[in-house]
């Protein structure tokens, strides 16, 4: 990945897990420094996307539709800690 932020990274990489793509539209706090990676982290929302949908999403996001043609993508992306105490990505519905 192109990104230098290590926690987006990961945001992402969840994601493409399953078979998707987070686009980030906003923070939506919960932040603070993980002490196990040292990244700054914090809640999330934005779209997630199947992957065949990347091109009409940029389409959409240029053409200010997005919401409308999207909206039923947005998600939070909430950090929490699994059992082990290891950081994790759920994706809620907004």
């Amino acid at each position: 990945m192109l990104n230098e932020d290590k926690y987006m990274e990961f945001v992402m990489s969840t994601a493409e897990e399953n078979g998707k793509l987070f686009i980030m539209d906003s923070g939506e706090g919960n932040d603070c420094i993980d002490p196990d990676t040292g990244w700054y982290i914090e809640d999330l929302s934005g779209w997630l996307i199947d992957e065949r949908q990347h091109k009409q999403f940029l389409e959409a996001r240029e053409n200010g539709n997005e919401h409308k043609l999207f909206g039923g993508n947005y998600v939070f992306a909430q950090w929490k800690r699994n059992e082990e105490g290891k950081l994790k990505i759920e994706f809620n519905e907004y």
